[in-house]
């Protein structure tokens, strides 16, 4: 295989990552077959095997690829907000809580039911493990960069409660009562590194 035959092949296999990350998070591994990811990556359904050996693995390495794309966001966040001079996490909080498409949905919650019906040891649920551990650790150093840097304990907490108001806000839309607790949230670690 040539150079450019193999670039166009990383290419591909990354286009195809990309696109199944997103389809994941809006509909489900379940729910979308491989004649979907390849359809929405503009490719053969036939093209799929010279990247992949099976759907699940396509979905482990894209639920890698969107939480580190989620990572991602979340530093750019801090490093933006400590350019202003304005504390981090509270601008972490307010930009997870922000609305978002369908397929950039936090990971850790669009992939949750998923993750849950794999058994213990399987690909796709030491990816999102992996993936949780990875956002909670990007979330703690967001809150040690704090002038007023939460403790261990509070940071958990707090990094529970914006899942939680967020995996309620995404099954009740704008319910009163969950924006109301996304409310406490924001207060709450506004007060943690305050």
């Amino acid at each position: 295989m040539g150079r450019a035959s193999r670039h166009q092949a990383m290419e591909n296999r990354a286009r195809i990552v990309e696109v199944a990350s997103g389809l994941f998070r809006t509909h489900g591994v379940d729910a979308v077959s491989i004649s979907d990811v390849m359809k929405a990556a503009g490719m053969t359904q036939g093209g799929f095997y010279t990247h992949f050996e099976s759907k699940e693995a396509l979905a482990a390495e894209a639920w890698t690829s969107g939480f580190s794309a989620a990572v991602d966001a979340w530093k750019r966040v801090a490093n933006k907000s400590a350019r202003a001079g304005r504390e981090g996490l509270v601008d972490l909080v307010r930009y997870y809580f922000a609305t978002k498409a369908a397929e950039q949905t936090c990971p850790m919650v669009a992939l949750a039911p998923d993750a849950g019906a794999r058994e213990h040891g399987h690909p796709m649920r030491l990816a999102y493990g992996a993936g949780v551990k990875r956002l909670f650790d990007a979330f703690a150093e967001v809150a040690q960069s704090s002038d007023a840097a939460p403790a261990r304990d509070e940071m958990c907490i707090l990094f529970a409660a914006m899942i939680g108001a967020n995996m309620l806000s995404r099954a009740m839309d704008k319910d009163p009562w969950v924006e109301s607790l996304k409310k406490v949230v924001q207060t709450a670690t506004e007060g943690a590194v305050g």
